[in-house]
């Protein structure tokens, strides 16, 4: 233990001697977790209300400090010591803006590590893809995840549910060419409720995308109160855009300039 805070101290010293700007490392969290299916996540995160009740004050406390309308990563920071490479990150995903700081509402949904989570339908959908489900740092209050996600497909068999995701695939390949560097079908990995897909993205880029398959209820109603109807499953699909950078991001006050972002008139497909 003695010698890796050793290490960490030398790492730090040398990251403050050659002036580049550090993204902030706040531990070794990974965005979405294994459920990420759901439609909602657990709205309170912690358990006790009494708990909830406070991370929701220190959020809307922290929020009135935050006087910049968008994060923007300099050129010139780290992130765990390594550059990263501009050139291959995803700055929107349908009509969402990574680094955009949430308007925080009186009380805010967090997730159980404290982010901020709204979510809503797409104005304009992304192929089967309605809903959105955007999540903001604790760290900065800047949009760090983007997720869309579509209903289960009551009429979609296990070959079209395939091609869906094939297409969607090929979408995600034409509009991002440059940034995403393959994307391979997973059917080693395919089980009868989940078909994932592998998106390579630059290493350098400190994001990720998910995009996926699964089988969900067709009648969140029924599911929920436990009826035999929740047996029913169908199709359901969901793109994640995953900004670890973004979310560890703690600029220098000095960089806390206020930059113009209008609102997007129209959420587009991707």
């Amino acid at each position: 233990m003695f010698a890796m805070k050793n290490a960490f101290v030398l790492l730090w010293v040398a990251l403050l001697a050659t002036g580049a700007q550090a993204v902030y490392v706040s531990g070794f969290q990974r965005g979405y977790k294994n459920g990420d299916e759901a439609t909602r996540i657990n709205k309170g995160g912690a358990s006790d209300v009494k708990t909830k009740n406070l991370a929701r004050k220190n959020v809307l406390a922290k929020a009135k400090t935050i006087t910049v309308r968008k994060l923007e990563i300099p050129e010139d920071a780290t992130y765990y010591g390594l550059a990263i490479d501009h050139s291959g990150r995803i700055l929107s995903l349908c009509g969402f803006e990574i680094g955009t700081i949430a308007k925080v509402p009186s009380r805010p949904v967090l997730d159980a590590d404290g982010n901020i989570v709204m979510t809503g339908k797409l104005k304009k959908p992304f192929r089967t893809c309605t809903s959105y489900e955007v999540k903001y740092s604790k760290v900065n209050h800047a949009l760090y995840s983007i997720r869309v996600f579509s209903p289960a497909q009551k009429k979609m068999d296990d070959e079209a549910a395939a091609a869906e995701l094939e297409a969607m695939a090929a979408a995600l390949k034409t509009k991002f060419d440059e940034k995403i560097l393959s994307v391979n079908n997973s059917p080693i990995f395919y089980t009868a409720e989940t078909k994932p897909v592998t998106v390579n993205m630059k290493p350098l880029a400190r994001q990720s995308v998910a995009l996926k398959a699964f089988k969900d209820a067709l009648n969140k109603k029924s599911a929920l109160k436990g009826t035999a109807e929740s047996l029913a499953k169908g199709w359901a699909f969901s793109v994640t855009l995953t900004d670890r950078a973004m979310h560890d991001y703690l600029p220098a006050t000095s960089a806390n300039e206020d930059a113009a972002v209008p609102a997007p008139v129209d959420i587009d497909a991707l």
